[in-house]
């Protein structure tokens, strides 16, 4: 199952708050209730996504585009794949 990537951009309640227009990067597990939202502070940025406390996910967003590895049984990560697509989602 590949990972389904949103890039999210606005948010008027943390704009209005902090003068930052927020973007995030959502992941979402098709056929599964897992997913996960991850604020982006730097371009570009890497990062974990965990499930139960174990690493199950890499990715590395560029700016533009993001890619993925899954976490083998081993501990070791598989090649690095990227979306089909790529949402791009503005807020209000």
């Amino acid at each position: 199952m590949k990972l389904k990537i949103t890039f999210q951009q606005g948010g008027m309640r943390e704009f209005e708050r902090t003068g930052i227009y927020p973007e995030y990067l959502f992941f979402n597990l098709p056929g599964t209730r897992q997913s996960w939202r991850v604020k982006i502070k730097q371009k570009p940025q890497q990062g974990v996504l965990k499930s139960k406390g174990v690493v199950a996910y890499e990715y590395s967003f560029d700016g533009h585009f993001c890619k993925f590895r899954k976490t083998n049984k081993d501990g070791s990560f598989s090649e690095w794949e990227e979306p089909e697509f790529m949402i791009t989602e503005m807020r209000d």
